[in-house]
């Protein structure tokens, strides 16, 4: 028979030793519940815990690469568009000195146009700028995109789309056979500086595309590794629930159980 102590109730420590122990599981679930994560902080798994934390810092270093991708894809978008206006005002162009040919037509009209169509070249050389970036004007320094992790960048270089590297400083329709050859060369030009610009803006699009990819895996690999299951720690919470109930009775079962003794000196 187990000795009975009114001075020592064996079986009420033990039972606050498993209700303590019920309580704690039970506020850990809760916890999983309302944050939706099982690894909120170091002592949840001290390992999980510092591991989730390079990763959220590679996630944020994506993020910045995301934006700086935005703004070389817009830059660049940018001076293709100012690009291909160049490449459309030299059609123009193209048109009036071919007119120019024409004995029936005034040449000085034909000129003032072809003149007006040249200073609107410099207007959109100068004006295609994009956050103070300007890839078309041939001075400005060469565009760095930031394009991976540890500072892997993309570099657009600058080119040159001014009147006078497209040999178009002055064009004479007196000649106009002269001025078809410089037009057909400043044409070539512009042709080959939109391929560039093309294949620059593929292949940021091509990188935005795979940093997307990138930072959605680290993103689904930081949830497998923090994330709860709200479904299982739902039913786990209510479980401890239970348990905690009756340990709470046992507890007070336990603690009644000296009371009994009474009954001896009735």
């Amino acid at each position: 028979m187990a000795a009975f102590s009114i001075n020592t109730n064996a079986t009420a420590m033990a039972a606050l030793r498993t209700l303590t122990t019920t309580q704690s599981a039970l506020g850990q679930t809760q916890r999983q519940v309302e944050t939706g994560l099982k690894v909120a902080e170091p002592k949840d798994n001290p390992a999980s815990f510092t591991i989730s934390q390079a990763m959220r810092g590679d996630i944020a270093a994506m993020d910045a690469i995301e934006e700086a991708l935005t703004f070389g894809q817009a830059t660049v978008a940018m001076a293709n568009a100012g690009a291909l206006k160049i490449s459309n005002i030299l059609i123009d162009i193209n048109q009036k000195v071919t007119q120019a040919f024409n004995d029936g037509l005034d040449t000085a009209v034909l000129q003032e146009e072809v003149d007006s169509l040249l200073a609107d070249i410099t207007t959109t050389v100068n004006s295609t700028v994009f956050n103070g970036v300007n890839l078309i004007d041939g001075v400005s320094p060469d565009l760095e995109v930031l394009t991976g992790l540890g500072g892997v960048s993309q570099t657009i270089n600058i080119q040159d789309l001014r009147l006078a590297t497209l040999g178009l400083g002055t064009l004479d329709l007196t000649d106009p056979a002269a001025s078809l050859t410089a037009l057909e060369a400043a044409e070539t030009m512009v042709g080959n500086v939109l391929t560039t610009l093309g294949t620059a803006a593929n292949r940021l699009d091509r990188q935005a595309e795979f940093s997307q990819l990138l930072t959605d895996k680290l993103k689904e690999g930081l949830g497998i590794l923090v994330d709860a299951n709200l479904a299982e720690a739902s039913a786990e919470m209510q479980a401890l629930q239970t348990k905690e109930q009756l340990g709470i009775q046992s507890l007070s079962i336990a603690n009644a159980r000296p009371q009994s003794i009474l009954q001896l000196f009735k």
